[in-house]
């Protein structure tokens, strides 16, 4: 059994320094982006004078993935850098193309070199890839140049995305990380089923859109949705996410806010476990949410959003 009990203090002593939600909070209510952005330096968003807010925050996620490496072994942190892959397989599919560089378009800390990705797609040579990575870009490709539907593309990726954080999961057999995956897939045929009845999208577009996994039952969730919003609704209050059906009938950036809280209190459950990974996970979850919450209030008050707008958009912190 691994031993995690100084990874873990590690991880109790960076908890006191993220936001509350009293600082979200004032973070919002400051009158300019000036204020806003005094205040986030004064908590620990230090950058270059001038600095624009993609320079601020990404330094704050440099900072993450360096104590995050520090601590964590690569097997725990699979789960968390498999989106950065799968980031990755789509701008390079979509670059290529489109005929574009897409260099600027990559991020880094994936299980697999960002360069990688993009020289494998660009060639459409895909030996020098892990067998799964090869597989979803060439048939990403293929999609893309068959269909011309970067939806469809988007799709595809995302549901591979989903399919291999649950296979890493699984492989892994930390119970935690196990849950955290469901509760991705779960959220995310939620957000696609709700975005489908919004839209009035019929059944076939919405078998193939939503992913087939995590613990909800994906054929009821389909018909439900094709059948429209309230029909949908009907259907979440009989799972165990009955809370967020009420959220159908406001609005999707409310909806959508409500499905990550439900994320963001799993991930809260982690601060009585002393003895397992799931603190560090917790923690980098928390951070990354607090990183991309800061981005959003500084990019918004500095275009001069309705603060309302933007407080329907903040997620739950973590402590």
């Amino acid at each position: 059994m691994k031993e995690y009990t100084y990874s873990v203090a590690r991880v109790r002593a960076k908890e006191a320094s993220l936001l509350t939600r009293q600082d979200i909070d004032q973070l919002l209510s400051a009158d300019s982006f000036e204020t806003a952005l005094r205040f986030a330096r004064d908590r620990g968003y230090r950058s270059d004078e001038g600095a624009s807010v993609d320079e601020i925050t990404a330094a704050a996620e440099r900072e993450l993935w360096e104590f995050i490496t520090e601590i964590a072994d690569a097997e725990t942190m699979r789960v968390m850098r498999l989106p950065v892959d799968y980031h990755n397989i789509k701008a390079s599919v979509k670059a290529v193309f489109s005929g574009i560089d897409g260099e600027d378009l990559l991020l880094d800390h994936g299980t697999v070199d960002k360069n990688l990705i993009y020289s494998c797609v660009k060639r459409r040579e895909y030996d020098d890839l892990d067998k799964e990575i090869a597989a979803v870009c060439e048939e990403a490709m293929t999609l893309i140049l068959r269909t011309q539907d970067g939806q469809a593309c988007d799709i595809y990726v995302d549901n591979a995305m989903l399919a291999a954080e649950e296979k890493a999961a699984r492989t892994g057999g930390d119970e935690f990380i196990t849950r955290y995956t469901e509760l991705l897939a779960d959220t995310a045929n939620l957000k696609t089923a709700y975005r489908c009845a919004k839209a009035g999208r019929g059944f076939s577009f919405i078998e193939n859109a939503v992913y087939d996994g995590g613990t909800l039952n994906t054929a009821e969730l389909e018909k439900a949705a094709a059948a429209g919003i309230d029909s949908l609704a009907e259907y979440v209050g009989t799972t165990p996410y009955s809370d967020l059906a009420e959220y159908m009938k406001t609005s999707a950036a409310a909806f959508e806010m409500h499905c990550d809280n439900e994320i963001m209190r799993f991930m809260q459950t982690a601060r009585f476990d002393s003895f397992t990974s799931a603190p560090l996970i917790a923690y980098y979850y928390a951070k990354k949410a607090e990183i991309d919450a800061v981005r959003l209030i500084l990019l918004a008050k500095l275009n001069r959003l309705d603060d309302n707008m933007i407080r329907e958009r903040v997620r739950e912190t973590y402590v």
